[in-house]
């Protein structure tokens, strides 16, 4: 994979730079890039595809992950990636982290994953958090791999948000009941 950016190489993250390394062979050319009001369309349609929407239920709140700011990974003219986050200080928030089903395993989530940790660490951000669900195992290995660390389980909160948030499936990957929130941190 290449990611193509206004950045020199020298201010890629270190993280990114060891998977563009890995990854630069195998790979067809992707662009990193701010997420613009322009890519909205095609963030709300990754969104619709593979979370059930922008609108995220977590920790017995909903939110518009597409109200945060974010990078979003083209490849032409595809969206093929997205992360959002808050900019809160010390502590920010992972407000969603996607990629398109075709697309995974090629190093889209660890590149972006980890243009939002420098952008948090230039703007001040020591602790990087996230919430995911019980049945998300790739979500978990890649954000263990990242240096996340799980810090809270939040027993049966799936269940609640599915009162607010009906989509929500019973069952999730891999077969299993969709019913527990884990909480992860990265320090930064």
């Amino acid at each position: 994979m290449r990611v193509d950016t206004a950045s020199a190489a020298a201010d890629r993250p270190a993280g990114l730079r060891r998977v563009l390394r890995r990854r630069r062979a195998a790979s067809p050319s992707i662009a990193v890039r701010s997420l613009s009001y322009d890519d909205v369309p095609a963030a709300e349609a990754l969104l619709d595809a593979t979370m059930a929407g922008r609108r995220q239920a977590r920790l017995g709140a909903t939110h518009d992950v597409l109200a945060f700011p974010g990078y979003a990974a083209w490849q032409g003219e595809e969206l093929v990636g997205l992360a959002t986050w808050t900019e809160e200080r010390p502590r920010a928030e992972l407000a969603a982290l996607v990629v398109a089903a075709d697309r995974r395993e090629a190093g889209i989530a660890s590149a972006l994953l980890e243009w939002v940790a420098a952008a948090g660490r230039k703007h001040g951000t020591h602790v990087l958090w996230l919430v995911t669900t019980n049945d998300n195992l790739d979500a978990l290995r890649l954000y263990q791999r990242h240096a996340f660390r799980i810090t809270e389980l939040r027993a049966g909160s799936v269940d609640a948000a599915r009162e607010e948030k009906p989509e929500i499936p019973r069952t999730g990957a891999y077969g299993i009941p969709l019913r527990d929130e884990l909480v992860l941190e990265r320090r930064l």
